[in-house]
């Protein structure tokens, strides 16, 4: 009992110093660089007397705060002041693959691989560069060199899960899925031999991106099985919700579409992707009204979105407002000359235009007849 309080009291220290450096290192950089336009100009003032794991730390948080240009400067820093840490050169090449530099990262892997014994950490960095240049072959390679120079691969459970990630960003979904089984199975494995429970938010988002591969490859059953199971654990993920409505609207229960994307835009009125694919179910359930309302919020916030415009547009035009629609469609094409819906929706537009002004002659003329009468 008392070695677990003082491991307890041991991390809790870590956690406070780790966390003081990170501060210490942004308060330096922003003092630096506060008259500077330039991100990398604030490195001048920067001292170099962090530690290893702080520069680690320090390069983690960065990109958990998704400030990709200063977690670049940071492992830039991290890895010239310790050239020889397999940690900080995996972190460096982090920051390269974030940057979408794959082939800056082979440069930097390949002028440092005698430097270091065979390590899977930095198997796995040439893995997310391959990946990234869409070479998945030769990034199964480096995956399986990984597995097998890695004496306990639940180790390494999470660069795994993000191999799934790389995967899902290059749209190789699914090989995204052989890395999210693997990234299970060794997860589990880690969590028995460490008497640990995951998290609940690191499983839903497993559910989620395993659901989001099955969506994009169209196996809709079971992806809103994991889609379900992904909102048991968070039920407020308003981009969860709009996924399952794509799948509905896919399989045409728009009932359950329609209810789908309410769900979502009532967690996140915001949500540009569930505000356009309602406006296109109101238009595909005959709902031109409230098809009005949700593109008309998305082209607030999506200005100059000829999708956008175009969908209001034909919102417009089944209402029977023939002139609105005409100028949101000539609109449209301002921002894209070629778009092919605007340009099939200003035809439709003309068509329309001349049968009324057809049926408007037969009517006078109709008029006339029973006149002379």
């Amino acid at each position: 009992m008392e070695k677990e309080r003082e491991d307890q009291e041991f991390e809790r220290e870590e956690n406070v110093r780790l966390k003081e450096a990170f501060a210490r290192f942004n308060a330096l950089y922003n003092k630096a660089a506060q008259n500077s336009h330039d991100v990398a100009d604030g490195k001048a003032g920067l001292s170099d007397d962090f530690q290893e794991d702080e520069y680690e730390y320090i390069v983690d948080k960065y990109i958990d705060l998704f400030n990709s240009d200063m977690a670049r400067v940071a492992a830039d820093m991290g890895f010239r002041a310790y050239p020889y840490s397999p940690a900080l050169l995996v972190k460096y090449c982090d920051s390269l693959v974030i940057a979408k530099e794959f082939d800056a990262v082979l440069d930097t892997l390949n002028n440092y691989k005698d430097s270091f014994p065979p390590n899977s950490e930095i198997y796995l960095s040439y893995c997310r560069a391959y990946i990234g240049k869409k070479n998945i072959s030769e990034a199964r390679r480096y995956y399986n060199m990984a597995i097998e120079v890695e004496s306990f691969p639940e180790d390494v459970c999470d660069s795994i899960h993000t191999l799934a990630q790389d995967c899902m960003e290059a749209e190789f979904y699914q090989e995204a899925i052989f890395y999210l089984e693997r990234t299970a199975d060794l997860t589990l494995l880690w969590n028995s031999k460490n008497q640990q429970k995951e998290k609940e938010d690191n499983v839903a988002s497993f559910f989620f991106d395993y659901a989001f591969c099955l969506e994009k490859l169209e196996q809709d059953s079971k992806a809103l099985e994991y889609y379900q199971k992904s909102l048991d654990i968070d039920p407020f993920n308003d981009i969860a919700w709009h996924n399952v409505g794509i799948i509905y609207a896919r399989k045409e229960q728009y009932q359950k579409a329609y209810e789908a994307f309410d769900y979502a835009l009532a967690l996140n009125p915001k949500n540009i992707h569930a505000l356009f694919n309602m406006g296109q179910l109101c238009i595909e359930c005959k709902l031109p009204q409230e098809a009005i309302k949700h593109f008309s919020d998305f082209c607030k916030l999506e200005k100059n979105n000829p999708d956008g415009i175009s969908g209001l547009a034909l919102a417009h035009f089944l209402i029977g407002d023939l002139s609105q629609s005409e100028i949101l469609y000539h609109k449209a094409l301002i921002f894209d000359p070629e778009h092919i819906v605007a340009k099939a929706g200003l035809a439709d537009l003309q068509a329309e235009k001349k049968l009324r002004e057809k049926m408007k002659k037969r009517q006078k003329n109709s008029n006339n007849g029973k006149e002379k009468k």
